[in-house]
């Protein structure tokens, strides 16, 4: 991949992901540095008018699902830390009509030792594009290789930096949300329309999977905005648990939907 492509293709899913971030849901929006600047008095009536909505938006019957071992992958650490192999894919819509499917798969490929440091090895493909990454006990790459380009640790950082965040965006999105805290208690805006659990096979390794699809409205989301969505949350022999699926079925926009599923997964 040219250093062009890779800067387009970064530039192309950080929009995305800005727009995803514009549907409000989980209550992202970040308010203006000058209206965050009130007076002490006006404060204290914003926080009573708070106090009221959650007590009258708090759904007592949402079922609680435990989540003590969130192990969210969010980027290349934790994919070594946790996975031999993960695959995931994510499509997006308009009008109902399938725009673009990325697949990414990740495979541990074991220790190295480069220029005396000791590294963990991984590679992540996609659209037939590959990085091979070796990864230093701080977390830092220590190389990398790039579309067969080979890369000091500084100059690997830079350019994967960008990249590894499009690709990790569904996972640190999601803890963005607090979907671990949503899920865990009731939460105000938030309303579960829907759960169902069943075990599921993963290359042979089983996972307890719990769909939740959720109705989504202020408080959680930015007032006036309301969204549908399902997600799928695996507990890994109640090792660790971590988002396998995330769908939007139903939002203000309704001309964009996008799903992601994760398609294989080998824990270490």
């Amino acid at each position: 991949m040219s250093l062009t492509n890779r800067r387009c293709f970064v530039v192309l899913v950080s929009l995305l992901t800005v727009f995803i971030f514009m549907l409000g849901i989980g209550g992202c929006g970040s308010p203006d540095e000058d209206e965050a600047v009130v007076e002490e008095t006006v404060e204290e009536e914003v926080e009573e008018e708070v106090d009221t909505i959650e007590e009258e938006d708090v759904d007592p019957d949402a079922a609680a699902l435990e989540l003590e071992e969130w192990r969210n992958p969010t980027d290349l650490v934790s994919l070594i830390n946790l996975f031999e192999e993960l695959e995931w894919s994510w499509t997006t819509f308009e009008e109902g009509v399938e725009t673009e499917t990325l697949v990414v798969n990740y495979s541990y490929l074991g220790s190295e030792t480069v220029d005396g440091i000791d590294t963990e090895v991984a590679e992540i493909t996609f659209d037939d594009q590959k990085i091979k990454a070796w990864i230093d006990r701080d977390g830092n790459p220590a190389q990398a290789e790039i579309d067969g380009e080979f890369l000091p640790g500084e100059q690997a950082e830079m350019i994967m930096e960008g990249i590894l965040m499009s690709l990790f965006w569904p996972f640190w999105t999601i803890d963005e949300f607090d979907v671990q805290g949503m899920i865990a208690e009731p939460t105000p805006g938030v309303k579960f329309s829907d759960t169902s659990t069943e075990q599921v096979q993963f290359n042979g390794v089983g996972a307890e999977v719990t769909r939740l699809q959720l109705d989504l409205g202020p408080p959680a989301t930015p007032e006036g905005e309301e969204a549908s969505v399902v997600w799928a949350i695996a507990d890994f022999a109640g090792d660790f648990q971590m988002l396998i699926e995330w769908s939007v079925e139903e939002t203000d926009v309704d001309d964009f939907s996008f799903t992601m599923n994760v398609t294989k997964a080998v824990p270490r």
